[in-house]
């Protein structure tokens, strides 16, 4: 949320940015839709587009599929074929995963490195250097810049991780300042959850819900709240709300925390001591508990536990919808339906809505949060943070293949 006014120079950049997001997000989208859809005049609307369409940005063509109608068919706008593309990272507790997109998430190139059983903060940065420069040395388009979404808690403005539990002994790691000195890119940097639902909401569930609630389950729990198509900057520790102040002690300090029923790890120990099954995957879980009645009721009883969660989050903030996401995506129909009447049939907030309460899967599976690294980037652009003229200026200078880089590698 802006904190000042606009001037003259700022509604400029602010109308680009808004435009630049339109045609980002729908695919391919004509110059009277833009308008309509923008509230600008269709001055404004040619002006940009035109400024885009000379420095290669977008491109202009007929339509895929459109009625064969009388009269003159309209052209549709799109993100270039040899527009810039940003490099995306996504730090998980056992992995690192990169990738290299487009602004309208199109994943064009994947890497992806293991850690090992025992790591260092030298050795987890030096492997993501290492990931990064791969990537970079098979693009052949320009990287305007570096997204990063990483599990644990983030300080946005310094880049860093802040705070993490039960990473290699890691408290603390530098992520933006180690790759801004070895690679000439910006990079911003966000919580896993919190890049996983700007991508739903620029390019998923977001295109028709304004207000939505992002879950996901890993080795914790986590939440991206969305109200009024903003992402609410909080750190979404969802897994570490109490729901048992009885309950066995979690790494945070606290007694009872979501993330000691519901996460991965959890759900995967409770069905090899009720079963005597050794699983590794949530996958594998929901496939066991769909033949096993044993394994069927554990995992209803955490999906329950997870409704006690949900259920106080939307007590909370109130909104319609909650997209489950990371391996939350894998819970089978019926639980999902089972734990969405248990809040209907508990919560005050449901009451208070103006339609029913929807809970649905990720548009982007269990890989949210590396699409969502990418979106990481682009929320700077699309909030005008990042000024378009920087981008279109990398078009021309070709930072790909500029001898800084070559030299930062080397």
């Amino acid at each position: 949320m802006r904190k000042s006014g606009l001037n003259l120079s700022g509604i400029k950049e602010n109308n680009r940015a808004l435009i630049l997001q339109m045609i980002c997000t729908a695919g391919q989208i004509t110059r009277s839709e833009l308008a309509a859809r923008s509230k600008l005049s269709q001055m404004t609307v040619t002006n940009i587009v035109n400024e885009f369409l000379s420095k290669n940005l977008i491109e202009e063509l007929p339509p895929e599929e459109h009625l064969k109608l009388p009269g003159r068919t309209p052209m549709v706008l799109r993100v270039c074929a040899h527009a810039p593309v940003i490099l995306g990272v996504f730090i998980s507790r056992c992995w690192i995963y990169g990738t290299i997109g487009d602004f309208s998430m199109h994943l064009l190139d994947r890497e992806e490195v293991a850690l090992g059983e025992v790591e260092s903060e030298q050795t987890v940065l030096e492997k993501l250097r290492r990931l990064v420069q791969t990537l970079i040395a098979r693009c052949e388009r320009t990287i305007c810049g570096i997204g990063v979404a990483t599990v644990g808690a983030v300080n946005p403005e310094r880049g860093s991780i802040a705070y993490i539990t039960s990473f290699y002994g890691i408290e603390k790691l530098p992520v933006a300042d180690f790759l801004r000195r070895h690679f000439p890119y910006p990079v911003y940097v966000a919580n896993d959850m919190q890049a996983a639902g700007l991508c739903e909401l620029y390019f998923g569930v977001g295109r028709e819900e304004d207000d939505f609630l992002y879950v996901g389950i890993t080795n914790g729990v986590g939440a991206a709240l969305i109200s009024n198509r903003e992402l609410f900057e909080s750190h979404g520790e969802m897994g570490h709300m109490s729901i048992n102040c009885n309950g066995p002690q979690c790494t945070c300090g606290n007694n009872g925390c979501l993330e000691l029923y519901v996460s991965t790890p959890h759900i995967l120990q409770r069905i090899r001591e009720d079963c005597g099954v050794q699983l590794s995957t949530m996958q594998q879980a929901v496939a066991l508990a769909m033949d096993d009645r044993t394994a069927y009721t554990t995992l209803y009883n955490a999906l329950r536990r997870l409704g006690y969660g949900i259920n106080n989050y939307l007590n909370l903030i109130n909104v319609p919808t909650v997209v489950l996401g990371h391996d939350a995506f894998f819970l089978p129909d019926e639980l999902i339906a089972s734990m969405q009447g248990h809040i209907e049939s508990t919560g005050i907030a449901v009451h208070l809505m103006d339609r029913e309460l929807r809970i649905l899967r990720s548009t982007f599976e269990d890989i949210a949060p590396l699409y969502g690294s990418l979106c990481v980037f682009l929320q700077r652009i699309f909030r005008g943070d990042y000024p378009i003229d920087e981008l279109l200026l990398s078009i021309g200078q070709g930072m790909k293949r500029s001898d800084p880089l070559t030299a930062v590698i080397q």
